[in-house]
């Protein structure tokens, strides 16, 4: 399956978590950093997932400015799927996931999610990820492959 894993990442938890995703999606997915990538690859892909760090309940600006290019320039609808990295403090739930608004805002452009926003823990702002993420992420990379 031909996939692109874009993300952001401030203390490289989310950069190994979206490496992981991609690995059990399989060969033929690549991850890429937001900056790194032109919103027209999007076009040939049969799968986009997002990922970014929860920042105040939300996405990274970043990947904010690249959601709103997938709309402008994206010649198909895509099917979708998003992460982020998140505390699980109450503190930190009080604001919300970036994983939810990220998809929201993709569903609301058209696109098709195929699967439920997925949160990663980690143990700080800053890390290190929980024990048992990385090959959660492995495995949610694997789930994705398998949905048409």
């Amino acid at each position: 399956m031909k996939a692109l894993v874009v993300f952001d990442s401030k203390w490289g938890n989310t950069e190994k978590v979206a490496l992981a995703i991609a690995a059990g999606i399989g060969k033929e997915a690549k991850a890429a950093q937001v900056g790194a990538v032109d919103s027209d690859q999007t076009n040939n892909m049969e799968l986009l997932v997002i990922g970014s760090p929860v920042i105040g309940g939300r996405p990274s600006k970043p990947i904010q400015e690249y959601l709103k290019t997938i709309a402008q320039t994206s010649s198909t609808k895509l099917r979708i799927a998003t992460f982020d990295t998140r505390m699980t403090m109450k503190f930190a739930q009080k604001f919300g996931f970036a994983a939810v608004r990220m998809a929201d805002q993709l569903k609301e452009q058209g696109n098709t999610l195929i699967s439920e926003p997925m949160g990663f823990i980690v143990k700080g702002q800053k890390g290190p990820l929980a024990e048992g993420e990385l090959d959660r992420a492995t495995l949610w990379g694997k789930e994705l492959m398998k949905k048409k």
